[in-house]
């Protein structure tokens, strides 16, 4: 059984999730940026 004060040790702090959220946020945005600036050098090359 797991009581009161080892629940709390198992939950996330908030400020874990903000920067879970900056992490993987920027990752998903250079990604989409590399993917757009890859897209655009062979339209230009074309």
């Amino acid at each position: 059984m797991i009581n009161k004060a080892e629940e709390k040790e198992f939950k996330k702090p908030k400020l874990h999730r903000f920067w879970n959220f900056l992490i993987y946020g920027s990752s998903i945005a250079i990604g989409v940026f590399l993917v757009y600036l890859y897209s655009a050098y062979v339209f230009i090359n074309k």
